[in-house]
């Protein structure tokens, strides 16, 4: 019979197991904090159980994880980047990112993406499957990181909103209490703008919401991102328009500038215009290059035109510069350096992007 990991399991789904076997739900609790807070990886470390009740543990469950190799750091900034192997022989990406006053890990999601972005070098990939909630909490903590990590973002391989009900798990348990303990101020989940689950996101309140944007029309998006003929970013817009968002809380909107495609005055002027009532902040990003995608890097005079447009136009705008450039280090590249050649790749994504015509 194969055995259940206990990893990625709720308190509640804990309980429920321990019950069913004739335990005290109160086991739940010590086996949640062993496995999140902890981070024990062998039963026989979990000191305050009994050795029986040990023995009974490691017969019908385990522990499975996740196993990482670091690829490459960054000279210029410490960025770090991790090829995840999981237990299939598939392999994810997560990036540890440390700035003055906090560490970020940027988590992955799924195995390759159905998105098919065409300035994404995961877009390239084919998509194998959906993460489940254990392999992304173990991007935390089967890792050995320099620093404790503060934060988390989920930008990394994978489209979080595609996976939903696993990414609610690992949120969950990211913020736990008895968990990592990282609160959901601290934690931010970036979608291409899926907007059947924005709602549900922000009604579960687990963490602050980014959304890819990208484009100023939905001809300009649609051309970069296919996923647009689906999910129209006007309609996806008029939905965020009319959100009940708690307190001060904003959206964020990424908005990734590609030389001599979206990074005009007229796109700063029509996305300060297509944002107007939405409670939000815009994060520029200029394109970082790599070796598989023809998009070019704007001027850092020309970004900056675009943000101060964008602040004139009452809007906050930052300006997020690159980290890890000189490692690739935009979640995907590192994976298809390790895999299949970039024509195979090509014809992925292409395949992908038909798909949301239909």
């Amino acid at each position: 019979m194969e055995k259940i990991n206990l990893k990625g399991k709720t308190i509640s789904e804990l309980e429920t197991l321990m019950t069913e076997r004739g335990h005290s739900a109160f086991r739940a609790k010590q086996l949640f904090l062993w496995i999140n807070q902890k981070r024990v990886s062998e039963f026989e470390q979990m000191t305050n159980l009994s050795k029986a009740f040990r023995q009974q543990l490691a017969e019908e469950f385990c522990l499975t994880s996740v196993s990482a190799q670091l690829k490459e750091s960054s000279v210029e900034d410490g960025t770090q980047k991790y090829l995840v192997t999981l237990p299939d022989g598939n392999t994810v990406e997560s990036v540890y990112i440390p700035m003055e006053n906090r560490t970020t890990l940027c988590v992955s999601t799924q195995v390759g993406c159905k998105m098919a972005c065409s300035f994404c070098a995961t877009g390239y990939q084919q998509f194998t499957r959906d993460l489940q909630s254990w392999e992304i909490v173990d991007q935390l903590l089967s890792i050995e990181y320099p620093k404790p990590i503060t934060n988390i973002v989920v930008m990394g391989m994978g489209e979080p909103f595609d996976n939903y009900e696993q990414l609610k798990k690992a949120l969950e348990i990211f913020q736990h209490p008895m968990g990592p303990q990282i609160g959901k101020r601290h934690i931010t989940v970036s979608t291409v703008g899926l907007t059947d689950k924005i709602v549900d996101f922000l009604g579960d309140n687990l963490g602050k919401l980014a959304i890819s944007l990208h484009g100023t029309t939905d001809e300009q998006r649609s051309s970069i991102m296919p996923v647009n003929r689906r999910f129209p970013m006007k309609e996806m817009l008029e939905r965020c328009r009319h959100l009940t968002l708690k307190g001060r809380t904003r959206i964020t909107f990424e908005y990734l500038m590609i030389r001599d495609l979206n990074d005009s005055d007229e796109d700063a002027h029509r996305l300060a215009k297509i944002l107007r009532g939405i409670p939000s902040k815009i994060n520029l990003l200029a394109y970082n290059e790599n070796p598989f995608i023809d998009f070019k890097r704007p001027s850092e005079n020309r970004v900056h035109r675009f943000q101060n447009i964008l602040i004139n136009s009452g809007y906050t705008a930052t300006y997020r510069k690159s980290r890890g450039r000189d490692i690739a280090g935009a979640c995907g590249q590192l994976r298809t350096q390790e895999g299949r050649a970039l024509s195979v790749a090509k014809r992925n994504r292409e395949a992908r992007a038909a798909a949301f015509t239909h």
